[in-house]
């Protein structure tokens, strides 16, 4: 029978490479804050993606194989072996991360303007239960997606520490060492990330290339190389102007591919959430980036960014909103009061997407 102390989460990462990675985060910073060891599934692959035909990819790396966490992390099957003498079922509500925020220390005080401000209107409020069960079971709780910063309500040492442990979660040696060699080898260059195939599904108004191209133009020098990394950079005819105003534009999935090969048969695993891996690193090192609004791909990319210079501004393509909601040189502008960004931004989301805990990277991230 062992003596370790477990926090299960026994429902599988659902998504691409990106959303997983905050559904991890969320999962990891519990263990850590309960100090107890994090069970879960650990070896399902990235969902399949429209976009995985392109160069006859498909996924097959789970995100173990591809991060290196901080914290103890084993199967659920790995646990029943072990063994243990009780479990606990937690009673948080919701099914899902992004429909609560979590308080702990349970007995910190914070002004009730505040919390209400942090709170943005959320149902339910998750807490570590005052019982030493030997599992914690996250029975309910199909997801953990949420951005952690607007999630964790929490002191202010116990943020510091939140943003240590979101700084150890890398990926493995392996990956981050060839992206540096590729952003090396790409030199001194500006990077957007455009996404585009289900916003056209969404409540979200489709971006187009002459607006992103205005946009960027006033940030981005055009004699610079602009490196794209896109859902859909077969779409020639829509990327027409962007390629135009900027000559000394590169795909960044298509030149990992042709120009990466013999590095790309070196690596462990070399399919769809490798490549896109790989262009988000590399991203993170453009001198001036720009990412699309309601995209967790685009966050990763901030959130790197922002941990090698938490002063570097947060900029976007394109406003997908009318014009209540301000774009000035790609950096939404605040449009109220409040103690925090999310307050701050007036975005005319629908209420039961709960796009705050995922439609962008927030500052207070690092800030």
């Amino acid at each position: 029978m062992s003596s370790e102390r477990y926090i299960v989460f026994p429902h599988q990462l659902l998504g691409g490479l990106t959303n997983m990675l905050m559904e991890i985060e969320i999962r990891v910073i519990l263990a850590n804050l309960a100090n107890r060891t994090l069970v879960s599934l650990n070896k399902f692959p990235c969902s399949p993606q429209d976009e995985d035909h392109l160069f006859g990819r498909y996924r097959e790396a789970a995100m173990l194989d591809l991060f290196d966490l901080p914290v103890k992390h084993i199967s659920v099957t790995k646990m029943y072996k072990k063994g243990f003498k009780e479990a606990f079922i937690l009673p948080w509500q919701g099914s899902c991360a992004s429909e609560a925020y979590f308080r702990f220390p349970s007995n910190h005080d914070f002004s009730d303007n505040l919390e209400k401000d942090f709170i943005d209107d959320r149902k339910y409020c998750w807490e570590f239960p005052n019982n030493d069960a030997d599992a914690w079971i996250a029975r309910w709780q199909k997801r953990t997606f949420s951005n952690s910063t607007y999630f964790f309500l929490v002191s202010d040492s116990y943020k510091r520490k939140i943003r240590s442990i979101i700084s150890k979660i890398q990926p493995k040696a392996v990956y981050f060492n060839l992206a540096k060699k590729i952003a090396k080898d790409l030199g001194d260059f500006n990077g957007i990330h455009v996404r585009l195939g289900d916003f056209k599904q969404w409540w979200i108004k489709s971006p187009t290339a002459k607006e992103i191209t205005e946009n960027i133009y006033s940030v981005m020098a055009s004699e610079k190389p602009l490196v794209i990394c896109t859902d859909n950079s077969n779409d020639k005819v829509f990327f027409a102007p962007i390629m135009k105003a900027f000559p000394k534009h590169i795909f960044i999935d298509e030149y990992i591919v042709s120009e990466y090969k013999k590095d790309l048969d070196g690596l462990p695993f070399r399919d769809a959430s490798v490549i896109a891996l790989l262009s988000s690193l590399v991203m993170a090192d453009s001198k001036i980036f720009a990412g699309s609004i309601y995209s967790t791909f685009s966050s990763s990319i901030h959130r790197r960014r922002l941990f090698k210079n938490p002063d570097l501004p947060i900029l976007f393509t394109s406003n997908p909103f009318d014009e209540k909601v301000k774009m000035i040189d790609c950096e939404f502008q605040s449009s109220r009061e409040g103690h925090f960004s999310w307050n701050r931004l007036n975005l005319p989301n629908p209420e039961t997407a709960r796009a705050n805990a995922w439609l962008r990277e927030w500052p207070e991230t690092i800030k």
